[in-house]
């Protein structure tokens, strides 16, 4: 029999109808998000912000949610909590557990790859180079290197090949037999959203490089930022912007749509080029691209990620001061494998450094 008085009655049963619908919106709110995120991705702008919105505010409704359900709703609802965190770490955040590795990281004939978004060597090369030598390896990929830089990451690379392009540096200890430079990209007016027409530049560099596994075509890639898109829907301010309605409606958008554009033309030649050549191939660098990209997915999925091969945790790599982005990126044809994957632990930049033991492949 219910002991609860009469007048009580009404509002436990609100509570627990409260408590029913928070527990079972939760979940499917976080499966609508990766449906949106995932399906749609930088087809709108509104889940382009998402995609580079930090993923760990999936799970700030968690603790309230939970003990919504566990002060009024049935048990069976807090099973479905569980599956929520889960499914918010997993899916959403990008949690990966590892991976059995085949192959041997001491293997002699073996790529130790590292790449590196420097931030144009803001708190100077010497800790950059530290961090780098840290991972030991024997090829070295760096992107958003400035031109004043060139002298002192030679140097700093002395008896190493290297190679300075624009914003790309690579110094490897194997020889070097070519260097490709794009042309630039001719972006249309009216393409993404956009209303000028313009040159930029491809963002990337292929190396082909002589190795005990043979000769190896290497992409040094750093595609445009969101940045400045983002920046532009933040205006004034987020809360400004919400209240003068600009971001509700969209205003600034366009910027943000041709910048995504713009990444995606860029992303689609790099990954063109790569799957032409017939050699084994390494793409690496900073793609820019979260890990629910649709650009990523389309233009990507045919190569093998070094992170989801041989790497374990979240592998966030920007920003360097709090993490919550896996957008630096080590990635093989099948014709390579990674066996190992490293994150570094420096903030000489604002992004993590990435290594990768890279072997012959399956």
């Amino acid at each position: 029999m219910d002991s609860t008085p009469p007048k009580s009655r009404p509002v436990r049963r609100w509570l627990r109808l409260f408590a029913v619908a928070a527990g079972v919106g939760y979940p499917l709110a976080l499966l609508i998000a990766w449906l949106l995120l995932r399906l749609v991705g930088e087809s709108w702008w509104v889940t382009i912000v998402g995609l580079y919105a930090p993923p760990v505010g999936f799970l700030f409704p968690a603790p309230l949610v939970i003990a919504v359900a566990w002060a009024w709703a049935p048990r069976r609802i807090l099973l479905l909590q569980a599956f929520s965190l889960l499914f918010a770490l997993f899916a959403l955040m990008g949690l990966h557990l590892g991976s059995v590795g085949k192959g041997s990281v001491s293997d002699a004939s073996a790529i130790r790859l590292v790449s590196y978004n420097i931030d144009v060597g803001f708190h100077g090369v010497p800790a950059l180079v530290a961090q780098v030598q840290k991972l030991d390896p024997n090829l070295v990929l760096l992107q958003e290197a400035g031109e004043n830089l060139a002298a002192e990451l030679t140097a700093a690379f002395a008896g190493w090949h290297t190679d300075f392009h624009g914003q790309f540096f690579m110094a490897s200890r194997f020889p070097l037999t070519s260097v490709y430079e794009p042309p630039p990209i001719h972006y249309q007016a009216g393409e993404g959203g956009a209303s000028q027409a313009g040159d930029g530049g491809a963002h990337f560099v292929s190396y082909t490089i002589a190795t005990p596994l043979g000769l190896v075509d290497v992409f040094n890639v750093h595609t445009t930022s969101p940045r400045e898109g983002l920046e532009d829907m933040r205006g004034q301010g987020f809360l400004h912007e919400l209240r003068s309605g600009h971001f509700l409606f969209g205003q600034g958008v366009d910027r943000l749509v041709f910048n995504t554009y713009r990444r995606g033309r860029q992303v689609h030649g790099w990954a063109a080029a790569a799957r032409a050549s017939a050699r084994p191939v390494i793409i690496a660098g900073d793609t820019n691209l979260p890990g629910l990209s649709r650009i990523f997915r389309e233009n990507l999925s045919d190569f093998d990620d070094a992170f989801a091969a041989a790497g374990r945790g979240f592998g966030y790599t920007y920003p360097s001061k709090l993490p919550s982005m896996r957008i630096d990126r080590i990635l093989t044809n099948g014709k390579l494998r990674a066996v190992d994957f490293r994150i570094g632990d420096s903030r000489a930049s604002d992004h993590f450094c990435i290594g990768a033991t890279i072997t012959a492949g399956r």
